[in-house]
């Protein structure tokens, strides 16, 4: 075997521009599809990362109470129920947050920007300092009362700097409007939103002008140590408020959203005020459970889009080169239909001559797929010297302002397989051809 594999390994050296034309046709359609989904798991693992550090947790447990008159008012008034079923996780939570948010708008002068406020816990969330990009200003001065950081569009629609006062007019959870004071002491480069701007406050600050009490809190976020388990982590933590509270049931991935609608707006700051009818309304703290998983859904559903495109790009790509292997191994069997006779005459078998040509054919595939994905590694590289960094939206999809690029292994092995595979199935019929070929006409062959 290890004779017949030094043969074909020679023979790919013999036409190099055949050879040259094969493997790179197979390099072509590996460095595409490698870079198509490397650059698509990297943008998930980018949008995940900046929804994670942006909303406080990768699971958020919001909470609802009612008002006198039927009124839906945001607040996660039993924390203790709501601790209890995220301890049950045990060592899988890296950390846990405490939240309060709104959406607002900002003024100054006669200028006005609407922003969603995060009211963030610092002295519990200290690492969340070290992932704004600061542009101006002490982003650490968030620790004072009354402060507030603001990303830059903000800051430039309104034409603030920092050091500056601005009123932030919003509703609080009860229904009625409430205007508060804020000095801006940074101001931040981008935007990781989901579409609108996203400035962060202390939480205390925050309540008070929203009307909770300082201690109070609207989302508890969690960290997991293992991002991967988020959905069954956060099964568990809905099964456990189950047990003692009324809870909303959990939106899977792909359904209709409509009937959560005012769940997921109220996760990010956006709830408002909600009667509730007599037949739904409930007891103490109604709880949801959402996920990053849940906030992606539509980014996550245009990658498989994107995924799925690529694949049947790859498979046509492969196609095409396979009428091309076929069309050069009937070449190749013309060419050498005189020394295949020798072979034969000397002892070589059917099988040695046909697993001749499937090991050129083989080898050929995977020196070229090795290839592009070598090219394909050192193009994802270079671009990821280049900063994209800036505001709006696309920042949502950059690590550090820089595209992300994660070649997932098995991806990589399977588009590996299927090329190799599909190689071997066009040299197949031109090899078993090969060996067919009787040793003494093939060498009175005059091609």
């Amino acid at each position: 075997m290890n004779q017949l594999i030094r043969i074909a390994a020679r023979n790919t050296t013999r036409q190099k521009k055949r050879s040259l034309m094969l493997g790179g046709a197979i390099a072509f359609g590996f460095f595409i599809i490698t870079l198509i989904n490397g650059y698509s798991a990297g943008l998930v693992d980018s949008v995940k990362d900046n929804i994670s550090w942006q909303f406080g947790g990768q699971i958020y447990i919001t909470g609802a109470e009612l008002s006198k008159r039927g009124s839906e008012i945001a607040v996660l008034g039993d924390a203790e129920t709501a601790l209890g079923a995220v301890s049950a996780l045990g060592d899988q939570v890296a950390s846990i947050h405490q939240r309060s948010k709104a959406s607002g708008s900002l003024h100054f002068g006669t200028r006005e920007e609407t922003v969603r406020l995060e009211g963030v816990d610092l002295a519990g969330e200290l690492e969340l300092l070290d992932h704004f990009e600061v542009l101006a200003g002490n982003i650490a001065d968030l620790l004072k009362p009354s402060s507030v950081a603001i990303p830059e569009e903000a800051a430039r629609k309104l034409g603030v700097d920092v050091g500056e006062a601005i009123m932030f007019r919003v509703a609080t959870v009860t229904g009625q409007q409430n205007v508060g004071e804020f000095i801006v002491v940074a101001i931040t480069a981008g935007d990781a939103g989901l579409g609108f701007a996203s400035a962060y406050t202390a939480k205390a600050g925050l309540n008070e002008l929203i009307g909770l009490a300082h201690d109070e809190f609207q989302s508890l976020n969690v960290y997991l140590k293992d991002i991967n388990s988020v959905d069954q982590a956060a099964d568990a933590i809905h099964a456990g408020l189950a047990t003692k509270a009324t809870v909303e049931p959990r939106m899977e991935f792909g359904n209709d959203e409509s009937s959560h609608m005012s769940s997921m707006r109220r996760m990010i700051g956006m709830g408002g005020i909600r009667s509730v009818a007599l037949d739904e309304q409930w007891t103490g703290t109604k709880f949801t459970v959402t996920t990053i998983e849940d906030v992606m859904a539509p980014i996550l559903s245009l990658v498989g889009i994107l995924n799925l495109t690529s694949f049947w790009v790859f498979v046509i790509l492969v196609v095409i080169i396979m009428v091309g292997i076929l069309n050069s191994y009937r070449m190749v069997l013309l060419e050498r239909t005189a020394e295949i006779g020798t072979m034969r005459a000397i002892g070589v078998q059917k099988s040695g001559i046909r697993d001749i040509f499937l090991w050129e054919a083989f080898i050929t595939s995977a020196v070229g797929a090795l290839a592009g994905f070598a090219v394909a590694l050192v193009i994802a590289s270079l671009l990821s010297v280049f900063d994209l960094g800036g505001s709006g939206l696309f920042s949502l999809f950059l690590a550090d302002g820089r595209l992300a690029f994660r070649a997932a292994p098995l991806d990589t092995v399977r588009n590996f397989a299927i090329i190799c595979l599909m190689s071997l199935a066009a040299a197949y019929l031109p090899a078993r051809a090969a060996s067919s070929l009787e040793p003494a006409a093939a060498l009175r062959a005059t091609y």
